[in-house]
């Protein structure tokens, strides 16, 4: 078997090439990690680039992605316009995770009637103007897991064990006022009133609006689906997705941007085998989210948890 250094070793002597003004103490950035952990040391060697050379730091982003993209295990991508983009990933043995990204105050796709209430597959044909989907993410959504009665759970019978961080740290540097700025602009720190009254979850089972924080954040609940918004306007953070108390997903995300996910539980019959089922159910399993890396940094973010939904009717946001 040849040995794997070599590809290693070029990938990290091209990184320490790209970034010639960086520390020269500075550990170069890996670009070809070998697992989602190792990934994550990336994550936060981007970030820790972000804040002497932002050029830097976002072309070593773009060159981590399709490794990146691997490793969360992207299924397909979707460009609805320039720079903007809806993602379909398949983190089972959870189900499907969408995700959007663009320029703050580009709108949101993922949010319009007509498109939210769409499954993954309709999404994907709406989308790309009636284009055949990937047969991977067919297989995804089809996939239905076999009930495992140690774990589903009675909607009277579940712990929804809600937990966050709480103590979340208010960005003191953020421009104030009492004006509403544009939402075609991008979301920067004055424009926390409009996060919280055009962007943030309202409702669920368990859910809040942070609008002007700084430093890292998470919350976690047992759930059939979980939504998240994240709008930073200062600096560079990660996102990072947990389903069943295992980390899923990771992603660098840059001040300008605005990142929209939807993460759904497993799914399974809710009836013996023998029967004929005329719908399926969602398992309620531990969803979290973490904003990571986000110490000095500024950003607005909002989330939601549902658990006493049922079926379709968890997978449209509160």
């Amino acid at each position: 078997m040849k040995s794997k250094r070599p590809l290693r070793l070029s990938v990290l002597l091209i990184a320490a090439m790209a970034f010639p003004g960086c520390n020269e103490d500075a550990a170069p950035v890996e670009l070809n990690p070998s697992s989602l952990t190792e990934a994550q040391r990336s994550l936060q060697q981007i970030d820790q680039l972000y804040e002497s050379d932002p050029a830097a730091a976002l072309d070593a982003a773009q060159r981590l992605r399709p490794k990146l993209d691997e490793l969360n295990h992207l299924i397909t991508r979707v460009e609805t316009s320039p720079n903007h983009y809806v993602e379909f990933y398949d983190l089972q043995p959870g189900g499907i995770l969408l995700a959007e990204r663009g320029p703050a105050g580009d709108g949101r796709i993922l949010s319009e009637s007509g498109i939210a209430d769409h499954s993954a597959v309709e999404l994907y044909r709406q989308l790309t103007g009636g284009a055949t989907p990937p047969e991977a993410l067919v297989k995804a959504e089809r996939l239905v897991t076999p009930p495992d009665d140690a774990h589903v759970l009675a909607r009277d019978e579940a712990d929804p064990n809600l937990k966050s961080s709480g103590a979340f740290a208010l960005d003191r540097g953020a421009q104030r006022g009492d004006g509403l700025a544009s939402v075609t602009q991008s979301l920067g720190s004055g424009d926390g009133v409009v996060f919280r009254d055009q962007y943030c979850f309202k409702a669920g089972d368990f859910f809040n609006c942070l609008p002007n924080i700084t430093g890292d954040t998470w919350a976690s609940a047992n759930s059939k689906s979980s939504f998240t918004r994240l709008a930073p306007y200062r600096g560079s953070m990660r996102m990072q997705v947990s389903y069943d108390n295992a980390v899923k997903g990771a992603w660098a995300t840059f001040a300008g941007e605005e990142w929209s996910f939807r993460q759904l539980s497993g799914t399974y019959y809710p009836c013996p085998v023998w029967q004929a089922c005329g719908t399926q159910e969602y398992y309620l399993r531990t969803h979290r989210w973490d904003v990571l890396d986000a110490a000095g940094d500024g950003y607005h973010f909002s989330y939601a948890f549902r658990s006493s939904c049922s079926w379709i009717g968890c997978d449209n946001p509160p």
